[in-house]
């Protein structure tokens, strides 16, 4: 439940309320990012960070996890920076470390 405050007057409004009066529908889609998108803004952070993994070798197994890992950062982590996708090659950086990954790019990498 979500409340609004307006000069010191509590109005109670629910999220489904609020957005039928405003039109909107309430099962829209707020994100929605393609594999593709996901692939293409990984690839430019390899590009940056970790020009030696050797993505284009990885199993369909391993993308996918990647890109379950990419739909959780857009959740905890703020885009600044390529925070988002940063995480993502953190979080799967063991097995990263199959193709190429080392520590030295985990260093480039992590953003703590």
């Amino acid at each position: 439940m979500f409340y609004i405050y307006t000069q010191e007057v509590r109005y109670e409004m629910k999220p489904t309320t609020l957005l039928k009066r405003t039109g909107i529908r309430a099962n829209e889609p707020v994100l929605l990012i393609t594999a593709e998108e996901a692939i293409e803004n990984l690839l430019e952070v390899i590009e940056d960070y970790c020009p030696n993994l050797k993505i284009n070798k990885m199993k369909k197994e391993d993308i996918e996890s990647l890109l379950d890992s990419y739909s959780e950062c857009i959740v905890d982590y703020h885009p600044e920076n390529h925070h988002q996708e940063r995480a993502v090659l953190l979080k799967n950086f063991e097995m990263l470390q199959r193709y190429g990954l080392t520590a030295d790019d985990y260093n480039s990498i992590d953003f703590c």
